[in-house]
Parts: C-alpha cells; structure tokens; sequence
C-alpha cells in the first residue's frame, strides 16, 4: 500500500491522498479501534466536527447485555480538536435538522455519519465519509450481542475450535447446565431471514443453524435460551428440516453434522426428517458422504431416475413412484398414493424390479428401495 501511495503521489496526489485515507481507516479497524476513535480519526483528517447517529436495533428477545453495544439508536459527536461533546455541551443537531448542507453517508443499520464541514468540501471529505461509515459499522457490529451469540454458535458447529473456545461460546449462549440440545437444518433460501440462525455454506449448499432445547427428552415448545434458539414447532411443517441427533451443548458439531445428513435426505412427502429415526441408515449415510464406494442399489436408483433403466420413458415421475413403492405395503396403495391407476402401477412396479435388481414389492424390497431412495437424495441434494 505505501509503494502504491508514492507511485501515486507523484502522478495524482489526490488519488494518493485517497488511498492514505483507506489506509488510515483500515488500520484503525484492523487494530479494534472504538468508535470514539474513528470518529476523531475523522474529525482530525478533515478539520471539523464528525458525528454519526446509529439506528435502532431491532427486539431480539436476547437478555444478554454487553456494555460496549449501544442499547438503543445512539449518537455521538467528536469536535474539530479531537474531543468528543457530551449532552449539553452543544446544542442537540443532526444532519436532518440542521441548517448547515453537511455531507452525510449512510449506515447499513439505519443510522448516519456527518461531517460538519461549512462552505465549499474538499477533496477527500467523501472518502473520509465512506471509510468512516464502513469503520463505524464494523465496530457496532463487533460490538452486537446478536452477532456475538451467531459468532459463538459458528465456534460450536465447528470440530476444528479447541476446547476453551467452545466452553466460551457455551457461556456466551447461555447453555452451562444446559444438558442436551439438538440442531436444527433448513436451507437458508426456503428458511425465514432470522438474526439468531447461523447461514453456513456447505456441500449441499447454504443451510440455515438453529439450537433446539430438550425438556425430559423431547424439545420444548415456549422456553428457548437466548436468541440463537428456536423450537420445533416454529418450524414451517413444508419446509425441509433435518433435525440432528441430541449432544451435549460442547458437542453440538456432532448434531449438526447429523442434522445436514437428515436435511438432505428429506423429501417432498417426508419434509422434516429426525436423525434419531434414521437408525442403521445414519451410519450408512456417514459412510456415504465419508467418499467410500457406492452401493449398487443407490447406484440402480440413480439410473432409474435419469432415465437410464426402468423403460417406458418416464423418468419425470420414476421417483415418485419409487417413493410411493418404498411407503407403502402393496401395490394398490402406491398407486393411490401416487395418483395413478392400479394397472399403470403394476407395470412400472414390474419394469422398474428388473431395473433395480430387486423386486420393491416384497417387505425386503421395500426396505432396500427406501435405504437406497435416502441415500440417493443424500448423494443429489442441492440447496443453491
């Protein structure tokens, strides 16, 4: 950055002193500066009085209080000599209010920064402008309980933090003596836009984490612990969910790894899925997405579905009528649940047992096809 700023100096010095500015602000932010600092920062760099007023944050329902986050829409003012100005002190103006055509530039949350410069702006009150915004709102961001808590629930998805780091983001969440809690999954596209959720990208795709509570075994319905909880019940009954296995808060890793392996084996039929009533095909799930060798009836299932087996090309519902087979005891019920005629089930149910290498209408058929269906979708999920 400095080589760049003397090459520049000589060509542009305004473009040079532009690039002083990013990187004043830059190591201002990089070294957690608070926000009196940046605003002096400013003050100083132009010559005149910088303020900013910050919006509103919205109800979280968080009881936790941290005391360097603002508690409600706060405003604060650094005068021309680097000093900041208390209630009374001046009297009560904004950019809004004010007579003077200060130069403003907005926060994402709402609020604004100003500087008070009068008569004609220089050069680089914007920059100065911009760069402050982008600081302040680091800093108010950093500082937020709602980011601290999604920050801490990120610290306990992951298997990689060690074990003090876990143990501080267990306290941030307000889960000690919490004894187990679950995960749960939804694709961040389908799932409501929430705060306390953490959106993490995954191999499927970005997926939506959110911590549910046991009460005696089964999950509460009204008594979440601070923001990055929710309920079961809160979960649409549409929208795919997978719902991880029951850990212990700093082994909550272990849900979620279970709870992304039950979302992608949900299905239209079956949109909320527990790993808890996976059994045996949990392991076989993990083996799966683990790289090992495919199974030849997962491997029969994705032929049938592309089109490759299973004849009289009808691909656009050979999975429907596969799941239709897998749920129920007899061929007449699949073909009610699948909304096609007796006759019509029989021969698909006929082509696609010589397709398969099994025959889907006997109990042991049924199980294979609907182990092999699960993994299947665990293989071809996609929540983009």
């Amino acid at each position: 950055m400095q080589e760049l700023v003397g090459r520049l100096t000589a060509l542009d010095p305004e473009a040079s002193e532009s690039l002083k500015v990013i990187a004043y602000f830059d190591a201002l932010v990089e070294g957690h500066a608070s926000l009196e600092v940046l605003l002096r920062g400013a003050a100083v760099l132009c010559g005149c009085a910088a303020g900013f007023t910050s919006g509103a944050p919205a109800a979280t329902g968080s009881t936790n209080t941290t005391a360097t986050a603002p508690a409600a829409s706060t405003t604060m003012r650094v005068d021309a000599r680097g000093q900041r100005t208390h209630a009374g002190e001046t009297p009560a103006r904004s950019p809004a209010s004010a007579s003077e055509p200060w130069l403003t530039h907005p926060l994402p949350d709402g609020g604004r920064v100003w500087i008070e410069r009068t008569g004609t702006p220089h050069a680089n009150d914007a920059m100065v402008l911009e760069r402050l915004a982008i600081g302040l709102s680091i800093s108010l961001d950093r500082s937020s309980p709602a980011v601290q808590e999604r920050r801490a629930l990120e610290i306990l998805l992951s298997p990689d933090e060690t074990p003090d780091a876990r143990a501080d983001a267990v306290r941030r969440l307000r889960l000690d003596g919490v004894p187990l809690v679950r995960i749960a999954a939804q694709p961040a596209r389908d799932s409501r836009d929430d705060p306390r959720g953490v959106v993490v990208d995954t191999a499927a795709g970005r997926v939506r984490a959110r911590i549910l509570l046991l009460d005696e075994g089964q999950e509460t319905t009204s008594t979440p612990v601070g923001p990055a909880t929710d309920t079961v019940k809160a979960t649409s009954a549409t929208t795919r969910t997978g719902i991880g296995t029951a850990a212990a808060p700093l082994d909550l890793a272990a849900s979620w790894a279970s709870a992304i392996l039950a979302l992608r084996m949900t299905s239209p039929r079956e949109p909320v899925l527990r790993a808890d009533d996976l059994g045996v095909v949990l392991l076989a799930a993990e083996a799966a997405d683990a790289g090992r060798a495919t199974h030849p009836d997962v491997e029969a299932v994705g032929a049938v579905a592309t089109g490759a087996r299973g004849g009289h090309d009808r691909t656009t519902d050979a999975l429907e009528v596969l799941d239709a087979l897998a749920r129920t005891d007899s061929v007449r019920a699949a073909a009610i649940l699948a909304g096609v005629h007796h006759s019509t089930m029989q021969a698909r149910a006929a082509d696609l047992a010589e397709a398969l290498g099994f025959d889907p209408r006997t109990p042991a058929g049924r199980i294979r096809l609907s182990d092999a269906l699960r993994l299947h979708r665990l293989a071809t999920a996609r929540f983009d």
